[in-house]
């Protein structure tokens, strides 16, 4: 799992989301179909009967393993969207971080197939000046890419002057030095 992430100051959690589940159905269906066969064969063949607890813990050992291995693979990453910036961390036994300010953001898009369209995933890309970060297939990418750019531009406008220190500005330049409080 991953840890918690630190926030800078002034900086607030938007939404932190785990990407899909991504191979973990062909080798849950392989376990099913092939401890299934090791069942109805050992009904068939009293030799296979007899050791039947030993074929299917070996028959199930590799489709386990490799279900077990992604799904802890899947659970390590996190998505992470911030008032100020877009996280991604993962990995399992080497962890990695990309983070990527929402200043530094241009442009969003959100890609799907057909199929993915049906599941409702998809993946998000975000494009920078140094160039696209894409973020990992998550539920609702069309969701999460209009929350990136809402956050965004309400990133974009807490950094730009109000009115009233705007019109501050320009009737203090206009009076002079002599007439500063």
């Amino acid at each position: 799992m991953s840890q918690r992430l630190r926030l800078e100051k002034g900086e607030a959690l938007v939404i932190s989301v785990t990407p899909v589940p991504k191979g973990l159905a062909a080798p849950l269906l392989l376990f099913l179909l092939v401890e299934g066969l090791v069942i109805w064969l050992a009904t068939l063949w009293s030799l296979l009967h007899r050791y039947e607890g030993i074929v299917l813990v070996v028959t199930g050992i590799l489709p386990a393993l490799v279900m077990a291995t992604r799904a802890w693979r899947w659970r390590s990453y996190k998505v992470t969207l911030t008032s100020q910036r877009v996280v991604i961390v993962g990995g399992v036994f080497a962890r990695h971080s990309t983070q990527v300010n929402l200043g530094d953001v241009f442009a969003t898009h959100a890609d799907q197939s057909f199929g993915e369209r049906l599941r409702r995933r998809g993946v998000v890309m975000l494009e920078t000046s140094a160039g696209s970060v894409t973020l990992p297939a998550v539920r609702h990418p069309a969701a999460l890419r209009r929350l990136v750019d809402r956050t965004r531009r309400d990133f974009a406008s807490s950094k730009s002057p109000s009115w009233e220190e705007l019109f501050d500005d320009v009737d203090s330049e206009e009076r002079g030095p002599e007439f500063e409080e």
